[in-house]
């Protein structure tokens, strides 16, 4: 990352790609993405992923670090596809509508978030 600035803006250049190592950290086996859009309801903004193909399993993503202040769901999807940098959106807890970060199950014909699914066992 630099960041640098001019008269007017503050600049902040973030690598878009990342090299993919194997699985003792070697050797570089090509590139993969090193920034995402991410979608969290009504939250949205870049984050960084996380390469994981030496334990074969699929990226990871950081919170996000930069976020979208200004315009809908669509402008920032609008924007990821512009910049040419993939998105992620959180599937929403069908039962409280907030996103769902990891497992959840299926009820009622929706997604349920662990809390919601558990809300009948907590007194």
């Amino acid at each position: 990352m630099e960041i640098i600035k001019d008269e007017k803006n503050l600049i902040i250049k973030i690598p878009l790609k990342q090299d993919v190592f194997d699985y003792f950290g070697e050797e570089v086996i090509g590139t993969s993405n090193n920034i995402i859009g991410l979608i969290e309801s009504d939250k949205f903004g870049f984050a960084y992923q996380i390469d994981m193909s030496y334990k074969d399993k699929a990226p990871q993503w950081t919170p996000i670090f930069l976020h979208i202040w200004q315009g809908t769901t669509n402008d920032f999807k609008s924007l990821c596809k512009k910049l040419g940098i993939d998105i992620y959106e959180y599937p929403l807890c069908s039962k409280c509508g907030k996103p769902i970060y990891g497992a959840c199950t299926w009820k009622d014909g929706g997604e349920v978030c662990f809390k919601c699914d558990r809300r009948h066992l907590i007194r």
